[in-house]
């Protein structure tokens, strides 16, 4: 399977996997409103413990080796934003060797990979393939002892930009909104009728 961003983030988001949706808020690709430095989180996912998370997402020898030249907080001292208490970053089983040399000593390595199973069918001759999700701890983040809680401001912050990412989508799924030239004049609803 050829891995995206976005099925990275459903991978690492399904439930019983790391940053299940029903125990953590998550919320992808954030990147302004509210991390002060200003860069993008791929994906921020908030605790029940009440503290961030941040996973960087990287599909690619190449990608990895391209954030390493960059000059960001991840090349930075460790943990320099006071508002995320762990980093971690998460790449295809099949890049795991790649990612223990590539990634900064100070964050965690999460393996996301697709395991398949034949499972025999008992009653007819034909058999399925079952294929789950697997998602691997390889090693655990440094914490950073200055991340502060985040105050109950940038709680509804970040709960706000999930909203906005979630209705965004929806508006993009429909095709209802967009770039896309109509011939007929807007619809307006009738109120007069009530």
């Amino acid at each position: 399977m050829k891995w995206t961003e976005e099925s990275m983030q459903v991978a690492l988001t399904s439930p019983g996997m790391l940053f299940d949706f029903r125990r953590y808020d998550v919320v992808p690709n954030v990147s302004w409103g509210l991390i002060k430095d200003g860069h993008e989180c791929d994906l921020l996912c908030l605790s029940k413990s009440g503290v961030f998370h941040e996973v960087e997402i990287k599909v690619s020898q190449q990608d990895m080796a391209k954030d390493r030249l960059k000059v960001n907080r991840h090349r930075k001292p460790p943990h320099t934003s006071t508002q995320i208490h762990c980093v971690w970053f998460a790449v295809p089983h099949e890049l795991i060797d790649a990612a223990k040399g590539l990634v900064p000593e100070f964050a965690g390595i999460i393996s996301v990979g697709i395991h398949e199973r034949v499972i025999p069918r008992f009653h007819t001759a034909v058999e399925r393939i079952v294929r789950t999700m697997a998602v691997n701890v390889v090693r655990k983040p440094k914490l950073n002892k200055q991340a502060r809680k985040p105050t109950e401001d940038e709680i509804r912050k970040f709960l706000r930009l999930g909203a906005m990412r979630a209705w965004s989508r929806r508006h993009e799924l429909t095709g209802l909104l967009g770039d896309k030239e109509v011939d007929s004049e807007p619809v307006l609803a009738d109120t007069e009728g009530r």
